[in-house]
């Protein structure tokens, strides 16, 4: 028989599992079962605060959430099934980006990290079908990052590479062992994790003064300074984290090295114009 639950939540709760079903590409059916699957028999945080701004969701337990469901609330003493449920979903709200990010897709990390204590091949299949045979070695995200990506040697490329967590469907822990290579790069890059592996590349940049400023403030992605001599920057910098991070600059920033970037960035600037004209 169907269990449909109506809870009132802080708004902002709300908009955090609105935002985390279409990032995660999940529905909020299944997001709200899991959170009750996993996190039922948590401490749960104390009640929100009743005079702020509120939301209402909806939502139906699944078949395996239904066994023995009743016996559950009295054997936790739940009087007010709504309460229980508000407090759970603020105790998930409330875990950072990455911790949420990592409790969805908990499967997935289990299955990466025994690949990585037992230096196992993994076959990964991603979102779109496509599959990668990789050695893994890491599982992490910067420190303003808010995603969690798999380093690894990609076996098809024989290059390193970062894959972003949410992206994948799943993980095949395969028999094949590999010998772990270059130790030295991946303390390197495990120690200070940049999602665009920038480890032992360089860039060299010329800012104005706004530019400048916006590098001092924009602080995600930032590459790391390597030398600086009046407005010409070397950076720590791979040509997609400069890519990624360059791109908001536009005037404010001239690419002098390498030149294979800054070429890259005078034909966007150039399409650019033809799109204004």
């Amino acid at each position: 028989m169907e269990k449909k639950l109506r809870v009132t939540l802080p708004k902002h709760i709300g908009e955090i599992i609105e935002s985390d079903t279409e990032e995660f590409k999940v529905t909020k059916n299944f997001l709200f079962n899991y959170i009750f699957e996993n996190l039922k028999n948590e401490k749960l945080i104390e009640d929100y605060d009743k005079d702020g701004e509120k939301t209402v969701v909806q939502f139906n337990l699944n078949k395996k959430n239904r066994e023995n469901y009743y016996d559950f609330l009295e054997e936790k003493n739940i009087q007010i099934e709504a309460n229980f449920f508000r407090r759970l979903f603020m105790k998930y709200g409330n875990f950072s980006k990455k911790k949420r990010e990592r409790f969805i897709f908990k499967g997935i990390v289990e299955r990466v990290e025994i690949g990585i204590e037992e230096k196992r091949n993994i076959k990964i299949t991603f979102m779109d079908g496509k599959e990668k045979k990789v050695e893994p070695y890491y599982i992490g995200s910067s420190e303003l990052e808010i995603a969690n990506y798999i380093f690894s040697y990609d076996l098809d490329s024989e290059k390193f590479k970062n894959y972003r967590l949410n992206n994948i469907k799943s993980v095949y822990v395969t028999r094949e062992k590999f010998k772990e290579r270059e130790k030295a790069f991946i303390e390197k890059v495990k120690n200070n994790f940049d999602p665009f592996l920038s480890e032992g590349k360089k860039i060299k940049v010329k800012l104005s003064e706004t530019g400048q400023k916006m590098f001092r403030d924009l602080k995600v992605n930032r590459p790391k300074v390597i030398k600086k001599d009046k407005d010409v920057y070397e950076l720590q910098c791979s040509e997609e984290k400069a890519k990624r991070y360059f791109t908001y600059f536009l005037d404010e920033v001239e690419i002098l090295e390498p030149l294979v970037l800054r070429e890259w960035f005078k034909e966007k600037y150039k399409k650019a114009v033809e799109v204004y004209n």
